[in-house]
């Protein structure tokens, strides 16, 4: 009997549909226009890109938490003390010294801890690389005149120094001893150049300027230059007085190390 129930409310709901003039492809179908019918009411599309597009809140990380603090304790401090100058009273000066002293717990406090990080940290040691203590600093010019005159003595097959100078000149009369001791201490090849044809007392005989001097802007003389004889690069070790040990070390500088790798 409930069958027979259950085929004859289809038959009335369909007879209904086809007196009513409108066709569902469902029962089940929602028709917004029959006011019996309650249907999911569909979001508003700009209201819902709207609030897909709102930026969230970002939250500050630890970092601009700190920032925001130091900031603020510079300022307060900065404060008290322009307070403290402008009216120097004894309650402004404590309140500013107070705030003075606050700040340099913080950084005695900071600098402790960074010491004890760089010991437990030899990679972080810039001590390791360039120390300051006297028994270390012996042993590190030992080792690094040493590997100064290994370098020198090494570079006589590929590089040379141009040596230019006028005859003139009272400092390339001074300079040019030391580059004539170089010269028969290591190996090295001198080649004089001389801007005005005149020679010196060690280098009688030098070559005359044929442009060389203008094209690495040489303006000042005495002028020491390394060559490279094989690939013809030029690399200026300094100009004016240097001693042997400056010219050996700016040497050993430019051919065997990168920038920054001895700071």
């Amino acid at each position: 009997m409930r069958i027979a129930f259950l085929f004859a409310l289809c038959f009335f709901i369909n007879a209904a549909s086809a007196n009513s003039g409108l066709e569902y492809d469902s029962i089940w179908r929602c028709d917004e226009n029959r006011f019996n019918w309650y249907c999911d009411i569909q979001p508003d599309t700009e209201q819902a890109q709207a609030i897909a597009e709102k930026p969230k809140l970002k939250v500050p990380s630890e970092e601009d938490e700190a920032v925001a603090a130091l900031k603020k304790l510079k300022e307060d401090a900065e404060r008290k003390r322009a307070l403290a100058i402008v009216k120097p009273t004894p309650e402004n000066l404590k309140s500013y010294i107070v705030a003075q002293e606050a700040m340099m717990d913080r950084a005695s406090v900071f600098s402790d801890v960074w010491r004890r990080v760089i010991w437990a940290n030899p990679e972080l040691n810039y001590q390791l690389r360039n120390p300051s203590n006297n028994a270390a600093i012996q042993v590190h010019d030992t080792q690094r005149a040493r590997k100064e005159t290994e370098t020198l003595a090494g570079l006589n097959k590929e590089w040379g120094i141009f040596f230019i100078f006028r005859s003139d000149c009272p400092y390339c009369h001074r300079m040019a001893p030391t580059l004539k001791f170089l010269s028969e201490q290591y190996g090295i090849v001198v080649f004089p150049v001389s801007l005005d044809g005149g020679g010196l007392p060690e280098f009688p005989n030098p070559s005359r300027d044929n442009g060389m001097a203008a094209s690495i802007g040489a303006s000042v003389v005495p002028l020491l230059v390394l060559g490279n004889v094989k690939d013809h690069r030029l690399l200026p070790i300094g100009s004016g007085v240097l001693s042997a040990q400056e010219i050996v070390e700016r040497i050993y500088i430019l051919t065997q190390t990168r920038p920054g790798e001895l700071y």
